[in-house]
């Protein structure tokens, strides 16, 4: 198992434990995405958004990257990982514009100089494997 393997294995796991965390208590993934579950009493329902999108999506979409990675390898591999990569690195991206365009919408900066280059590090190491490959002639 190449070293690029293990950093996308490490990735893949790191974002499958935050799902579980969100799946699991999503008044924790409510105060780290700094959302609040029901804004309007006459519309509840937000924490099945928190336990959805925030847990059983990031979960199971990076533990089945992590199967795939670690069962099935290769080629497969590389096309079950790539997208959720790309998924990261375009969250780092579309944060990166918020905190330069959206200002007065974010009221103070709090994370977003954390998530960031959270994002695009964790997008890089899951790619690593595809990066690579590209790096090999």
């Amino acid at each position: 198992m190449s070293v690029f393997t293990i950093i996308c294995a490490i990735a893949l796991t790191f974002c499958a434990l935050i799902g579980l965390g969100a799946l699991i208590a999503p008044k924790w993934a409510a105060g780290v995405v700094r959302l609040v579950p029901d804004p309007d009493p006459a519309k509840p329902g937000g924490f099945s958004e928190f336990r959805a999108t925030y847990g059983g999506l990031l979960f199971l979409l990076h533990m089945t990257a992590l199967v795939i990675l670690l069962r099935v390898g290769g080629p497969i591999a590389m096309l079950a990982i790539l997208p959720i990569a790309a998924g990261w690195l375009g969250a780092g991206f579309g944060r990166a514009l918020s905190f330069l365009l959206d200002t007065k919408e974010n009221r103070a900066p709090g994370m977003i100089p954390v998530w960031i280059p959270l994002e695009l590090v964790l997008g890089l190491a899951i790619a690593s494997p595809v990066l690579q490959i590209g790096a090999n002639p």
